[in-house]
């Protein structure tokens, strides 16, 4: 579904409505009357293609990592994920809650008015199954983001419709809930079809809020049904010359041929995942936001310049942090244990980093080279005999000293296309349900094959070595494992922002944050009332029931 939301955007919004103004305020003018369209299927087609647009531009979930503890985000002006992991959170922000509503309406339009269209009871089913599984997932956003919020479920006339009090989290939660599971039946069972809400998607979605809001039975159930469906994690099993141009053997002990072929395929099979070449027969992508290149209609995946060094064309906007990078294992899959933060300082040697410095980065998980430059990191598949040297300061250079690989595309099509990149994002992936059905499982019942063999799963798709089960033998280890393979596995992807928060962690783990001269990148500050979001003050001043919810989150 290649920019579909895109093609359809134009006459869907004439459609639907203008909704330019982003906050449910204004009437639209501009509509065609529901009794002039959905004449044909075409115009039902193109009005769903139309909501889809709410993943359009998911690349941006990145900023989610930079308001977390796994990377910084460095220019305001991009996005709320600066102010928000300096705890500098107030309404005059706004995390998406106008926006969304701005797609709830379409949802609700569509589904108000599609019964109208001339579509195939089949097609029929499926377009309705399409639009309340977005609409679900919609809300789920806006109640995780933001806790209590109205529950619109029919399209409107007047504002004042809208001007209604605040649902619960809960029951919001529970519609959410209730829409995908009665949805899921007249899905499309299809697994490569990553461009639509397919049947895979809703379960996987499913499995995702169930883990959010801690019904453990229902997300294990929910990720067993995807696992039914034949999604398989992305492997690589042939090597090609070009797999095996930067060499890693400074930075590796390899045992015979054997381990250093592992370690290559682990390599390719984790970054290329994300690579525009693999997207068409990618079974791992279970919901993704597609992209093409030098579209009339919109840029690509903006991720080609936001991630990459300033020497490699990029701006260094969302960059990891040090304590991210310390997370990844040792290749044995050991914790990996960090020098001190004045040692680093030491070894880094103003620019002229010293052996003891590149110790820290051996024999690491394979997933640190796959995801992080840092300081010697070879590229060469982006630019030929590249190597990272951080330039610290201004500049568009990253200022925690490190920058992301991962999800950056380095074939020549992606990587000469400024803001333009042809790869997809991934929105949600079969990694992902195997991580929530390991995390879930462990709650219910604590350890067991079936958890150890899809951790086992994800670990050697990357060349790390199984779960060791002796040492990782409780509930509470095994926990702790999970939790920081969640990490490692899906960094970068938006995820960990929501993670600390149902954790509970945020606040241990939301401290000021250091580069690796031991200098402060950023002072932050949590408190516990940042678990939900303030709303916006546009949104109170145009909903006075609002109010009291947001004296009750403390804002």
């Amino acid at each position: 579904m290649k920019k579909i939301f895109y093609i359809a955007f134009v006459f869907a919004v004439i459609a639907m409505g203008s909704c330019k103004k982003s906050d449910l305020d204004y009437v639209p003018q501009d509509q065609l009357s529901s009794n002039s369209f959905w004449k044909t299927e075409k115009d039902a087609t193109l009005a769903l293609n139309a909501c889809y647009g709410y993943f359009s531009n998911a690349y941006s979930n990145a900023y989610d990592d930079g308001a977390s503890d796994n990377a910084y985000a460095q220019y305001p002006w991009e996005s709320n994920a600066t102010p928000i992991a300096a705890g500098n959170i107030n309404a005059t922000i706004d995390q998406g809650y106008g926006s969304r509503y701005v797609y709830i309406r379409r949802y609700n339009y569509f589904l108000d008015n599609v019964s109208k269209a001339p579509l195939s009871v089949a097609m029929m089913k499926r377009y309705v199954a399409e639009a309340k599984v977005l609409r679900a997932i919609t809300y789920y956003d806006l109640a995780r983001v933001f806790g209590p919020v109205p529950l619109l479920k029919t399209a409107y006339a007047e504002p004042s419709e809208t001007a209604i009090a605040p649902t619960s989290e809960a029951d919001v939660i529970n519609f959410a809930i209730s829409e995908i599971q009665s949805a899921v039946a007249d899905l499309n069972p299809a697994i490569v079809q990553s461009g639509r809400i397919t049947a895979g998607a809703a379960w996987a979605f499913l499995a995702r809020i169930q883990l959010q809001y801690q019904k453990y039975a229902d997300a294990v159930v929910s990720a067993e049904k995807v696992k039914s469906l034949g999604y398989q994690l992305f492997r690589k099993n042939t090597l090609t010359a070009d797999d095996l141009t930067d060499d890693f053997s400074s930075y590796l002990t390899f045992a015979n041929a054997a381990d250093k072929d592992k370690f290559y395929k682990g390599l390719a099979s984790y970054e290329q995942q994300f690579w525009a070449a693999n997207e068409l027969d990618n079974k791992e992508l279970i919901l993704a936001s597609q992209n093409i290149s030098n579209s009339s209609y919109d840029y690509g995946n903006g991720l080609r310049t936001l991630f990459p060094s300033s020497d490699l064309g990029g701006w260094s906007s969302i960059t990891p942090t040090q304590d991210l990078v310390n997370a990844y294992w040792n290749k044995n899959g050991d914790a990996f244990t960090p020098p001190a933060a004045n040692v680093r300082a030491t070894n880094y040697n103003s620019g002229k980093p010293n052996a003891a410095y590149n110790d820290e980065f051996k024999n690491r998980d394979t997933r640190l080279y796959a995801s992080i430059l840092f300081p010697g990191t070879p590229w060469g598949r982006i630019n030929a005999g590249f190597s990272f040297a951080w330039g610290k300061g201004g500049g568009n250079n990253s200022v925690t000293g490190y920058n992301f690989k991962k999800l950056v595309d380095p074939s020549p099509e992606s990587s000469q296309n400024e803001w333009d990149g042809s790869q997809d994002f991934p929105i949600i992936r079969y990694a992902e349900v195997l991580l929530a059905f390991s995390e879930a499982k462990n709650e219910l019942s604590g350890p067991d094959a079936t958890i150890y063999a899809a951790l086992d799963d994800i670990r050697t798709r990357s060349g790390m070595p199984a779960v060791n089960q002796t040492a990782i033998n409780t509930k509470e280890k095994l926990r702790d494992f999970i939790r920081n393979e969640r990490r490692i596995e899906l960094a970068g992807e938006g995820q960990r922002y929501a993670d600390i928060r149902r954790w509970n962690i945020a606040i241990d783990v939301m401290k000021t944050t250091y580069d690796i001269t031991n200098s402060i990148v950023q002072t932050r500050v949590w408190d516990n009332k940042f678990m939900l979001m303030p709303y916006p003050q546009t949104a109170i001043d145009r909903n006075a029931n609002l109010k009291t919810a947001q004296t009750t989150k403390g804002y």
